[in-house]
């Protein structure tokens, strides 16, 4: 059982890569993917400096929102830095494995050795929230900037318009979300009770949808959530301008920013490929292109090799830690979770 389990991840790890791969040598054959302009931009002042240093930084502030989730329901203070060299170990291994579950999981076995009480639903629920959290702040940028500068960035394109509509019912989705995990009390009793009435995964879901609302009802700690997703999304934007604005045809205003950058990290977030290799340098290099400038695949490419190049550093953590917990590990802890 957990020898065929291991093929089918080594499968998909493998078909993942070779996608990843594929999408690359096509985009270099084609001509929409320059390396040497890694190159060009170190020379372009400290542009790289600042980069690194809103990624280093935003990383460290990502693992505080991942602490207020996890404290919703613990009486362990979770110190600050034993968070952010979790969030490190868990960040190297997402961006060097083909799909982001091992890194995860991994990062959820550091969790377990600081409050081995806390429940593996919740264990689970809260990584799982962390990431949509994260989205729904990419989402409310994206929505309230579509909303703001509609007209003047339907005019860019007559392209943009659909994507303006899509925009806009992702921020809708987001905000219904939100709505769901704010549901009353009789609400969250009523759906309970039904899932008892669901064969096979029934008692899966009941818990699952009792984590999410131990987590709702705590208005406080959503509130910073949402609140520091915004703030970790601007530095996300921050950090792909300063790396690629150099080369930019035609000089872009934040509006225009705001509505094709979010498309993008929507499209890497999902994980197909180590760090949206190949999948993001396509993408960005369309939604450039719907603005009439060159070189999207080769904007993405500055900010994987920056993302790629501070995610590295988990490696670090890692070895230094007393408890190297392996992938195996990790493997058996995603098999036996009741999710």
């Amino acid at each position: 059982m957990g020898g065929d389990s291991n093929l089918r991840d080594w499968l998909k790890m493998a078909l993942k890569l070779g996608l990843a791969v594929t999408i690359v040598i096509w985009l270099l054959r084609s001509g929409k993917l320059d390396f040497s302009l890694i190159n060009q931009s170190f020379r372009e002042g400290y542009a790289w400096l600042f980069g690194l240093m809103i990624l280093v930084f935003q990383d460290c502030i990502s693992s505080f929102r991942w602490r207020w989730l996890l404290t919703a329901n613990s009486n362990k203070k979770f110190p600050f830095q034993d968070m952010i060299r979790v969030t490190w170990i868990g960040l190297f291994f997402n961006s060097f494995l083909p799909g982001a579950v091992t890194g995860d999981f991994i990062k959820l076995l550091y969790i377990r050795d600081l409050d081995k009480d806390m429940s593996k639903t919740y264990l689970v629920t809260s990584v799982l929230l962390d990431r949509i959290l994260g989205l729904i702040g990419l989402l409310i940028i994206l929505g309230i900037g579509t909303l703001i500068s509609y007209n003047e960035v339907v005019g860019l394109s007559p392209q943009m318009a659909g994507l303006i509509k899509f925009n806009l019912l992702l921020f809708a989705g987001a905000l219904g979300f939100l709505v769901f995990l704010f549901a009353p009390r009789k609400f969250q009793e009523t759906l309970l009770s039904l899932t008892n009435y669901i064969p096979i995964i029934g008692e899966k879901i009941h818990k699952t949808l009792e984590s999410v609302w131990i987590i709702g009802d705590n208005k406080l700690v959503l509130f910073k959530c949402i609140s520091t997703s915004i703030v970790l999304q601007l530095l996300n934007f921050g950090a792909f301008y300063v790396l690629s604005s150099p080369f930019y045809s035609t000089p872009l205003d934040i509006a225009t920013l705001i509505t094709i950058i979010p498309i993008g990290f929507m499209a890497v977030a999902v994980p197909i490929s180590p760090a949206g290799l190949g999948v993001g340098h396509v993408i960005f290099d369309k939604l450039f292109g719907f603005v009439g400038i060159a070189g999207g695949a080769n904007f993405f490419n500055l900010y994987f090799v920056a993302l790629v190049f501070v995610n590295s550093f988990g490696i670090i953590p890692y070895l230094l830690s007393g408890k190297k917990h392996s992938l195996e590990e990790a493997e058996q802890f995603e098999e036996s979770v009741n999710i």
